[in-house]
């Protein structure tokens, strides 16, 4: 299954990361430069 997961931070990196290990292709979508820019 393809799959676009919406924001890269804490939850979205973790979800997307699953996803693909789980065997489905994902697309990881971001506004900042890099992921995990706004986590606190």
């Amino acid at each position: 299954m393809r799959v676009i997961v919406l924001g890269g931070g804490v939850v979205g990196v973790t979800t997307a990361y699953q996803l693909q290990k789980d065997g489905h292709e994902v697309a990881l979508i971001e506004r900042q430069p890099q992921v995990a820019a706004e986590t606190s």
